[in-house]
């Protein structure tokens, strides 16, 4: 029975991963890379990267797969392979894959395939929004021997490598890099730049400590609060400007309005799981009234008392709502 009728069944195994490598069947085994086993995904990839340089134009079209697992395992060959005809493609996966982890895949290939035409594409991936994406350009870079320019992307890769002592020895020089790269979306980034601001404590890393101080993240507001001294913030004006964050529990609004027109409901909202059963409960109630004395005037008589409970759920939003 041919290998191929097997190909997106569970009881592939990696004996039949061989038999397409013996009969150079690389289509087939490009398609192995979105099987739902991790195993096989992973020695698929290794057999891709065994062809050479044959393989290079059929792993390059699978990079536009709809597939993220397909795209990754393309890298990881084209990364084993070296050809420098997957130099471009894999640049452009940077730009534009809608995946983060394809992203840093690409980046990592284009160290391990060391063409210098890559270089300007990493360097400039220093300064990513996302850390993997940074600290693996930065890590190409260093595999390729790659020597900074300038001062500047010096300390961007020092940022990337999370190299914080370094950077801090740098003093204001680091102070512009590190409110850029602030805007990452990792808290622990974003707590060790605020830290390193503080300690630095120029006149323009005086900026960071309010900003943080607002920051959507605890621990980044804590080592804001720490760094406050340092950045000239009075501590009598840290109350106010913890105050002044952007909240992320729930809409007080959102559950009063629910609580008033559908009873139990804005508990629900609020995680209480008795709020199904109130609301289950108060629409029978309703029911059976509008049958015993038609369709409107229960709602006259209830909505008066569900506002009662849309208040006492707009208060109790309000006190559920992320804490300092």
């Amino acid at each position: 029975m041919s290998v191929m009728i097997h190909l997106w069944q569970s009881d592939l195994s990696v004996t039949d991963i061989d038999r397409l490598q013996q009969n150079g069947d690389i289509p087939a085994i490009i398609r192995l890379l979105g099987h739902k086993d991790f195993t096989i995904q992973w020695h698929a990839a290794d057999a891709l990267g065994t062809f050479g340089t044959k393989s290079t134009p059929l792993l390059i079209d699978a990079l536009k797969s709809s597939l993220g697992t397909i795209r990754l395992g393309a890298i990881e060959a084209l990364s084993v392979i070296r050809d420098i005809r997957a130099v471009e493609p894999l640049i452009e996966v940077l730009h534009h894959d809608p995946m983060s982890e394809v992203q840093w895949a690409a980046v990592l290939a284009l160290g391990k395939i060391g063409s210098m035409e890559a270089i300007p594409e990493l360097v400039r991936s220093m300064q990513d929004d996302n850390r993997y994406i940074r600290y693996g350009a930065a890590d190409a870079l260093l595999k390729m021997d790659w020597q900074p320019d300038n001062e500047t992307d010096r300390i961007y890769q020092l940022i990337a490598l999370q190299d914080w002592d370094a950077v801090r020895a740098l003093g204001s020089a680091a102070t512009v890099p590190l409110m850029d790269i602030f805007r990452d979306k990792d808290p622990a980034t974003r707590s060790a730049i605020v830290s390193v601001l503080g300690e630095i404590g120029d006149t323009y890393s005086k900026t960071a400590c309010p900003t943080a101080l607002r920051d959507r993240d605890p621990t980044v507001r804590w080592k804001a609060v720490l760094a406050s001294m340092n950045c000239g913030v009075s501590s009598s004006k840290l109350p106010l400007m913890l105050a002044g964050r952007d909240r992320i529990g729930p809409n007080p609004a959102a559950a009063a309005l629910l609580n008033f027109l559908f009873l139990g409901i804005g508990y629900n909202y609020l995680g209480k799981w008795w709020g199904f059963p109130v609301f289950m409960g108060y629409m029978s109630l309703v029911v059976m009234a509008q049958l015993a004395v038609g369709p409107f005037l229960p709602y006259l008589i209830a909505y008066p008392v569900t506002a009662v409970f849309a208040v006492h759920t707009y208060y109790l939003a309000e006190r559920m709502s992320d804490s300092v």
